[in-house]
């Protein structure tokens, strides 16, 4: 299962125990696009306390650091 089956609902059980400059990568994001949009939305919005990119590299890697 991937998306907001699995991705968000884990980020967002980690938060938590993030410092500040922590990395987060999510793979997959390109092959699974539909399913994972909900937690790209999350990570790139701005209003969650990460700065985050997709990396064009194979099926697509979500790089996201937590700096809140």
């Amino acid at each position: 299962m991937y998306g907001d089956g699995w991705y968000l609902p884990l980020l967002k059980l980690l938060v938590p125990k993030l410092r500040s400059g922590s990395v987060v990568m999510a793979d997959n994001i390109f092959t699974f696009r539909k399913d994972l949009q909900p937690y790209v939305d999350y990570v790139q919005s701005g209003e969650n306390g990460f700065i985050s990119t997709t990396l064009h590299i194979a099926d697509g890697f979500e790089y996201s650091v937590f700096a809140p």
